[in-house]
């Protein structure tokens, strides 16, 4: 009986010291609270345009909620990146910006930080600072990456900060979900990393059924992260592609990422701005599929047609385009 009271304490012993090491081990990806990382630099105060703002530069809002651009009224180019990851400095965004000089806002789809700590908001802000996405609008839904991990998922509260999004998304959602009216186009961006209980899901699918239905007469696009067609294997998204298949099929346009591979299938389309790592799914899921560069897009309205163009990132080289027409 003494021999195996001792076996017992020992193995409760072990068992002690050895769940304390695993959650030391894993007490970031747990319970969320790493220690934060140290930023060297000086730090930056960054103002982000965006359009819950009274005024945005080169866009007046007329009495309905319309942003009209002031430079060009009968065109809007659009700037599209995807996942970063913080994988972009200063010598890439404003490469962008030279590439896309005409460009009236631009959209980033989630997972534009690394982490949602201090340190990567003051890498992004020094990143943007002096190009000319500094002085143009953006419009950005956060990732999964921007939320904090652990017990209770959280949204870092930068967010808040950085952005000043219209609040006109549904009950719990006003800020990191919501939509802008263009002259000719609706923009919609989901969050669907916040998304938890069975009410979100379908207040969203009440919301954006609304929203598209009601349009009168514009192109709508959506944004949102998770897509709801995987381009990587071992990637699906069952909750959002039940919650939101339906509205999104009659979208113009449906973008999306978080898989790190660029894919087609209209309206459909994933987008990467960083290293692919997530192995593909058969080619012949999608209508195009890029299997390792990494890509920015450029949406343009004019004269009634949307074109989606998609460059590539290293090179601007032109390697898909579709024109969309009502």
């Amino acid at each position: 009986m003494t021999t195996r009271r001792i076996c017992l304490s020992s193995l409760t012993l072990l068992l002690i010291i050895g769940g304390a090491i695993v959650c030391a081990l894993r007490w970031q990806a747990w319970f969320g609270m790493p220690q934060e990382p140290i930023w060297k630099g000086q730090k930056t105060t960054y103002t982000f345009h965006c359009f819950g703002d009274d005024t945005v530069p080169g866009f007046v809002r007329d009495e309905q909620g319309v942003w009209q651009d002031t430079i060009c009224p009968d065109t809007l180019d659009i700037l599209l990146l995807g996942d970063v990851h913080s994988g972009l400095n200063h010598a890439d965004y404003d490469t962008l910006s030279h590439r896309v000089p005409h460009a009236d806002c631009y959209a980033q789809l989630g997972d534009w930080l690394e982490r949602g700590y201090e340190y990567y908001a003051q890498h992004l802000a020094f990143a943007l600072q002096n190009t000319r996405l500094d002085s143009i609008p953006v419009l950005t839904c956060p990732g999964n990456h921007e939320y904090h991990k652990g017990l209770k998922r959280q949204l870092t509260p930068l967010w808040q900060q950085m952005f000043n999004h219209p609040k006109n998304g549904f009950a719990g959602f006003e800020n990191t979900t919501y939509y802008v009216d263009f002259q000719g186009l609706r923009f919609i961006v989901i969050d669907t990393q916040g998304l938890r209980w069975l009410h979100d899901y379908t207040r969203l699918n009440t919301w954006l059924t609304d929203l598209i239905r009601q349009a009168n007469g514009r192109y709508t696009v959506v944004m949102m992260h998770h897509p709801v067609y995987s381009a990587s294997k071992g990637r699906v998204n069952p909750a959002v592609y039940l919650s939101c298949i339906t509205p999104l099929r009659q979208a113009d346009l449906v973008l999306a990422g978080h898989d790190h591979q660029y894919a087609r299938q209209l309206p459909f389309v994933e987008i990467t701005s960083t290293t692919t790592s997530h192995q593909p799914r058969f080619k012949h899921y999608h209508e195009r599929q890029g299997m390792t560069d990494v890509y920015y897009q450029r949406l343009t309205l004019v004269n009634d047609t949307l074109t989606m163009r998609t460059y590539r990132l290293a090179d601007a080289l032109l390697y898909d385009e579709c024109c969309i027409t009502h």
